[in-house]
């Protein structure tokens, strides 16, 4: 009996392996140390192929950070035992934290961006919503906040940014749980900042400075 023949990778997964590859070379060298030819020898592929499913290097730059931002839009996920209002914003913290180690080069590149390349900004905003929708969500807001209170919440993420981008160019030289714990109290420290203001969040507010 013949052996069965092997399936032929369909364009999509073609497409989907060849971003796979690329993300692993972006995530560990700069953009601009990374070649086309070593991307299409990591791969396998000729380069004919990378032309062919993403026209050039940009293109599979933007896949690459297409993905990486639906990864982080899935970190925003509740995870199992995070019950409480404390574990749910620790958990978040720390994975955002782990993941931007493990892709660092990629999430530096992605958060220095500041407003030098639309596509990509449009990419990071996109990952600031949905940290912001977590917060809203978790403060019980169902409706747009006022605007001190918008403000603060986009504040949170900013300094989340901030703090791991001065983290990852300094080595990594702060232990996980210490810097989760500094962006945590942090957090707290500027959603009180706006408690009295709004009445609607101040015993989530209270309840996190106890935790």
């Amino acid at each position: 009996m013949s052996a069965r023949k092997q399936a032929t990778p369909t364009r999509g997964q073609r497409r989907a392996a060849l971003v796979a590859v690329a993300a692993d070379l972006f995530a560990r060298k700069p953009y601009d140390e990374i070649y086309i030819s070593e991307i299409a020898e990591a791969a396998g592929v000729a380069h004919g192929l990378l032309f062919y499913h993403f026209k050039d290097k940009r293109g599979l730059y933007l896949a690459v950070l297409q993905q990486v931002l639906d990864e982080i839009v899935e970190l925003h996920r509740p995870r199992d035992g995070e019950d409480t209002n404390e574990q749910r914003l620790r958990g978040l913290f720390r994975r955002h934290i782990e993941y931007r180690r493990s892709h660092a080069h990629t999430m530096l590149a992605l958060m220095r961006a500041g407003g030098q390349d639309p596509e990509v900004d449009e990419l990071f905003e996109r990952g600031r919503r949905a940290g912001a929708e977590f917060v809203m969500d978790l403060l019980g807001l169902t409706t747009e906040p006022p605007p001190s209170l918008r403000i603060a919440i986009r504040g949170v993420m900013g300094m989340l940014d901030e703090a791991t981008i001065d983290w990852l160019t300094h080595g990594c030289d702060v232990p996980v749980d210490e810097l989760e714990q500094l962006v945590y109290g942090a957090t707290v420290a500027i959603l009180s900042s706006v408690q009295s203001a709004h009445p609607q969040i101040r015993r989530t507010i209270e309840h996190l400075g106890e935790e």
